[in-house]
């Protein structure tokens, strides 16, 4: 038979769920991003690809920063995973915060992206902020049960 749902409950395990599947793109794009960009300083042709990819990642961290930051509403009440739900989430933070820059950096270079060693160093680091932040998250899913059917609270 048919279950009936809260519309609010409906939500919560949309954006619960949800978040897990936006994240794939804001994981991998930055990294393809900068690869590409390494190899447009032999290939300037590259330079455009680089730039739509880390547009496009970045955009994908902003949404995945929204749909964590719903998704990790269901277990306020819990003082355990909060603190390692915490940790995922300030890095999320810090990794849309260097993607976001690093796509406005290069736009006010007209996508030219990766056109210093500063900027190359701040993309690393990034990518190694990403990194964490992903294994962190994919460590609530595998240690914690987090977003898994059943244990969703």
């Amino acid at each position: 038979m048919w279950k009936v749902v809260a519309v609010s409950d409906f939500f919560e395990n949309l954006f619960n769920h949800i978040h897990g599947a936006v994240t794939h793109f804001p994981i991998a794009l930055p990294f393809v991003s900068v690869g590409v960009d390494y190899f447009a300083a032999k290939r300037p042709g590259l330079q455009g690809g680089a730039w739509l990819l880390l547009v496009l990642g970045s955009l994908g961290t902003v949404a995945a920063t929204i749909t964590g930051l719903v998704a990790h509403l269901a277990y306020e009440d819990d003082s355990v995973l909060l603190s390692a739900i915490d940790r995922h989430q300030y890095l999320g933070f810090a990794t849309t915060a260097l993607f976001v820059g690093l796509t406005a950096w290069s736009s006010m270079r007209r996508g030219d992206v990766g056109g210093s060693r500063a900027y190359l160093v701040v993309a690393l680091v990034g990518l190694a902020v990403l990194a964490l932040t992903g294994f962190l998250g994919g460590n609530l899913l595998t240690e914690w049960g987090i977003g898994v059917k059943g244990i969703t609270r």
